[in-house]
């Protein structure tokens, strides 16, 4: 109920904002554009400049195209975002002429990419062609073919993307053989479902969770060995290889791989056997819980926080200490008596504690609390076993709220470290500082060492870069567009749940609401 309201919302919405662009005169637009070249370059703050740009939503022209165009190499990444995202919205081919001509004959490869990132979310059909054109040149860069990938996803291109996405599933880039993967996927191009198999043993595991969401959607039959070969090696993976294996079998056995294997053994050796029509498998996910629509039959003995299946090898918990986390629950009756006390922090230790018990050795974690800034428990992913078990058992026990009860009549400042910087805390496991004076690019994707996010938190952003909470989901679900790493979230409180939810399904995760 709560997601087809959001969703009536969001339409309501775009049909309320694309009335008042219409009603815009062409007069409107043009005094707009004035009116923008007059000031913007006027504003000192980032805020100032973020906000004259958005003025130009609903005022598409060449002349607004011309001047978003001009700022998407901005040095202050928000404006650029800004404008990059203005942009997008514009949707007339005629406000695209110029750019659209322009494409193949730029010579800044990361300007072009920006450009067809801009055509394609844009939903421009006549850049396909010189897309296509860009392609099959001879030196295509990482960033231009990933752009090429996205756009040509985003533009619905089934004809004529085949020729151009296929190649590249064999490129020497990771990153470009996952967006590959990824717009073979979304554009449910069959016929390449043969050439996804190989990335199932890619050397990258996010090009293989990639290929296996792809060949989920595609139902390539010749995929289902390799993927319970890929199960059985462990992992986050398993639970994405036992969705798709029941995407393409209508078959559900969860993550028991000798299960998978035994049976699908058995089925090669029937005579005219075939993997269910789409009608049946749809008939078959119907009757399906929606938690095994997501793990399956889960293994007994699995270690879950907050309810939520730990079975990833490369975990990071990020944990809010801020100073709301000091109030009690509202809801004891949903919670059970095996906490010191019913403070929202006390609750989390617990539960955290009980899963660092639970790691199974060598699984790689670190530990993250925040508030207004970030404490680590290590400075590097540690691996699990009995000594750092209880190294991370003790560092967790020792946290307290920050701006909490034990600080009254504490100053000004050190109450000021309880508020809670939730975007920087978003931001860490991508290896970005967004606080920092020159923040950086973050590690680079393919080498990150983290494929999964446990996010616990009461919801309240109200310190950092960014504290508006649909900002902060927007740029970490577009950050974490290279990395494919599942952000699951946790609430505890009253306050912000739906922004918890949306970040953990726009981000491959489960949303649990451990109770107010």
């Amino acid at each position: 109920m709560i997601r087809a309201v959001s969703l009536l919302f969001a339409i309501l919405f775009a049909v309320l904002s694309a009335a008042s662009g219409a009603a815009q005169t062409p007069e409107e637009r043009a005094d707009a554009v004035q009116e923008f070249r007059r000031f913007f370059r006027k504003f000192k703050e980032v805020d100032q400049q973020v906000e004259a740009v958005r003025t130009l939503e609903g005022m598409e022209s060449v002349e607004a195209a011309k001047e978003l165009v001009g700022l998407l190499d901005h040095k202050t990444p928000e404006v650029a975002r800004a404008a990059l995202d203005v942009l997008c919205t514009y949707r007339d081919p005629e406000t695209f002429a110029g750019p659209v001509a322009a494409l193949v004959e730029m010579k800044d490869a990361l300007a072009q990419a920006r450009m067809i990132q801009v055509l394609g979310r844009a939903g421009i059909r006549e850049a396909i062609a010189p897309m296509l054109e860009i392609a099959g040149g001879k030196k295509v860069g990482e960033e231009v073919k990933i752009a090429i990938a996205r756009a040509l996803s985003a533009l619905g291109a089934v004809e004529e993307a085949p020729g151009v996405v296929g190649p590249m599933l064999a490129d020497r880039s990771g990153l470009v053989r996952m967006a590959a993967a990824q717009a073979i996927g979304e554009l449910r191009l069959k016929a390449l479902g043969p050439q996804l198999v190989p990335l199932l043993d890619d050397s990258a595991w996010q090009v293989q969770s990639a290929a296996i969401t792809a060949v989920s959607r595609v139902r390539e039959a010749s995929a289902v060995a390799p993927l319970i070969s890929l199960m059985e090696k462990g992992g986050r993976l398993e639970e994405e290889c036992a969705e798709a294996l029941f995407q393409i079998t209508a078959m559900d056995f969860g993550t028991d791989a000798a299960a998978w294997r035994k049976t699908w053994d058995q089925l090669q050796s029937i005579e005219g056997w075939r993997i269910p029509t789409d009608e049946e498998l749809a008939k078959r996910a119907a009757s399906r819980e929606k938690y095994d629509a997501i793990y399956g039959n889960r293994k007994e003995g699995t270690p879950t926080f907050g309810g939520i299946p730990t079975t990833s090898r490369r975990i990071l918990f990020i944990v809010d200490v801020s100073g709301s986390m000091a109030d009690l629950v509202v809801e004891r009756e949903r919670f059970d008596s095996g906490y010191e006390s019913y403070e929202k922090l006390e609750i989390v230790k617990t539960e955290l504690e009980r899963t660092i018990d639970s790691l199974p050795d060598g699984t790689l974690f670190n530990i993250v609390a925040f508030a207004s800034d970030l404490d680590t428990w290590k400075s590097n992913p540690t691996r699990a076993n009995v000594v750092n078990r209880a190294s991370a058992r003790e560092w967790v026990r020792k946290l307290k709220p920050i701006g909490g009860p034990d600080m009254a009549g504490a100053s000004a400042d050190a109450l000021a470290q309880g508020k809670t910087n939730t975007f920087k805390a978003l931001m860490y496991p991508f290896g970005i500082d967004p606080d920092a004076r020159r923040p950086s690019t973050g590690t680079a994707p393919l080498e990150n060492p983290f494929d999964t996010v446990y996010f616990l938190s009461d919801g309240r952003p109200s310190i950092g870069v960014h504290t508006d909470v649909q900002v902060i989901l927007e740029e970490v679900t577009r950050t974490n567009e290279s990395y494919r790493m599942v952000f699951h979230t946790i609430a505890i409180g009253q306050f912000q749940k739906d922004f918890l939810r949306a970040l953990a399904e726009l981000n491959g995760g489960v949303f649990v609401d451990l109770g107010s």
